[in-house]
């Protein structure tokens, strides 16, 4: 396991298309490999709180194969995203790549997905760089907090993740979405974008000293427990 991790996106190419990076596109990841990965679109879309500014929402685990050399030939590290909750769709496709690394330590991943276009299959890029893990105001060390919820009867499921001074979640019943994403600035939690009705505990994990992993957190009409809660 290695610490929590913030992770950013700084453009995505299609290939032969040029690289653009039309989304602010955040990754929070905790130690035991938990994610939520949002996408909202830049500019004019974060003006507005609905799913206008949504590209993409999704979460769940990540499982990593590290680097190895096999019959001589180096291959890279390969990742795999469970996509436990997704807002495009209940039978995701399997998301995965390889993960290059570069000399000023961003991170090329480079994979096959559907083209939004043509509907084939496509070789696409994803460069991506880590944000420092900052302590938030007064408290005393870095935290990571994970809050999952699951209804099985309505197909409805949740992860919120913190990692030190972002936090974001998505909730899915049916096919309502809630999803939300938090940045400390200017000595307060700000919430940068709220998408649908529905109540996340994001706030619950501003004051993780009320709770200890494995409690629950009633929230709305909803239960959460705190699966993992980590300092360093």
């Amino acid at each position: 396991m290695s610490n929590p991790t913030i992770t950013y996106r700084k453009h995505v190419r299609l290939i032969p298309d040029e690289p653009s990076e039309p989304t602010s596109t955040v990754v929070l990841t905790s130690r035991t490999s938990n994610y939520v990965d949002v996408r909202i679109y830049k500019d004019e879309h974060q003006k507005a709180q609905d799913e206008s500014i949504l590209e993409w929402a999704f979460a769940g685990k990540s499982y990593t194969t590290q680097r190895s050399v096999d019959d001589g030939v180096n291959k890279p590290q390969h990742s795999v995203w469970e996509h436990w909750i997704d807002s495009k769709s209940d039978n995701p496709s399997v998301d995965e790549g390889d993960m290059w690394p570069q000399s000023n330590g961003d991170v090329l991943e480079r994979g096959t997905q559907k083209h939004p276009v043509t509907g084939l299959d496509s070789e696409y890029e994803e460069l991506w760089a880590e944000l420092d893990v900052e302590v938030v105001g007064t408290e005393k060390s870095r935290i990571s907090v994970v809050l999952k919820t699951e209804i099985n009867e309505e197909y409805g499921r949740g992860l919120v993740v913190r990692v030190g001074r972002w936090c974001q979640g998505i909730l899915k019943i049916g096919d309502k979405l809630t999803i939300e994403r938090w940045q400390w600035v200017n000595s307060k939690w700000n919430r940068i974008a709220r998408i649908g009705d529905g109540v996340l505990p994001c706030g619950a994990t501003f004051i993780d000293r009320y709770f200890s992993e494995e409690d629950l957190l009633p929230s709305g009409d909803l239960v959460w427990k705190v699966i993992e809660k980590f300092h360093w």
